[in-house]
């Protein structure tokens, strides 16, 4: 049964992440060897699950980035002797900040399924893409292992690492206050000594002291697009190794200013370069 392709949470194709995570997929598995049964399994996880949830990432940080600009537009610094000064705020910052890190450790979570599909391991939480559960392998251990230390999938899982356990460590903090990864501070628009305001941060306290530095809620955006790169790297990695055609196809990145606006993916299967210049060849004989 072929899938079925639903307007999700009011966005089309023309937005990258329901173009690269959905139907960029599916064009990437049926060019690929994997059983029917694989292929509507990974493809379930990344339509029906990873899309949206990444979208819901999307969503928080484009409303963010509207009420940031639209905060930062309209201070107005105190005047020499000013007694008061109103410094903006954003609504509902705590709560968007807190379902961000739930939907983007979820994704994570969901994205492991993936990878015990595609190489038949066993991970089941978030965090086991950095740390081992009691008894098991991390992520960058079970890829060091199979693949090699210097395999282009371990090398990029091992430099999405430290963004993952950020990301896990402030959601634990929200979901066990004072626990192992401690609490998540959330900081609203302030008012610096000189009279300029201080953007929204986020860090994590343990013991009543910080355990990272304040970081720029405005890192959202670019936490959606490591996100993004994740989700569709684990899978653009297995099928180039996994083609039905390998000796003469391959998966090929399409420029960023060659996408098309209407479906802008990212990856597609092509021939091969030597059958290219094989059938440049034979054209410039005929």
């Amino acid at each position: 049964m072929p899938f079925v392709f639903k307007k999700l949470l009011d966005h089309g194709t023309t937005n990258p992440i329901v173009a690269r995570l959905s139907l960029q997929t599916l064009q990437l598995l049926n060019q690929s060897t994997a059983t029917k049964d694989l292929r509507d399994k990974v493809g379930k996880l990344y339509v029906e699950s990873l899309q949206r949830k990444l979208l819901r990432c999307w969503e928080i940080s484009e409303r963010y980035r509207q009420e940031f600009n639209t905060a930062a537009d309209t201070y107005k610094p105190p005047t020499a002797g000013a007694r008061s000064v109103e410094v903006p705020q954003i609504p509902r910052l705590e709560e968007e900040c807190h379902n961000y890190l739930y939907e983007a450790k979820n994704y994570i979570r969901d994205l492991l399924q993936v990878v015990n599909l595609l190489y038949g391991s066993d991970f089941r939480e978030a965090s086991e893409f950095y740390r081992a559960r009691k008894g098991g392998v991390s992520l960058i251990e079970y890829a060091t292992a199979r693949f090699g230390k210097q395999d282009e999938k371990t090398l990029f899982l091992e430099e999405a690492a430290p963004g993952v356990e950020m990301l896990i460590s402030l959601r634990n903090a929200v979901e066990h206050p004072d626990g192992y990864s401690g609490v998540l501070r959330i900081e609203n628009f302030s008012l610096d000594p000189d009279g300029k305001i201080a953007e929204p941060t986020w860090h994590r306290e343990k013991d009543g002291k910080p355990v990272t530095d304040p970081m720029p809620i405005r890192s959202f955006e670019i936490i959606v697009q490591n996100l993004l790169q994740l989700g569709e790297d684990v899978l653009v990695s297995w099928v180039a190794d996994n083609l039905k055609a390998s000796q003469v196809m391959r998966v090929a990145m399409i420029p960023e200013d060659r996408r098309d606006p209407k479906c802008p993916i990212k990856w597609l299967v092509t021939i091969s370069p030597q059958l290219e210049a094989r059938l440049k060849s034979l054209g410039a004989k005929n």
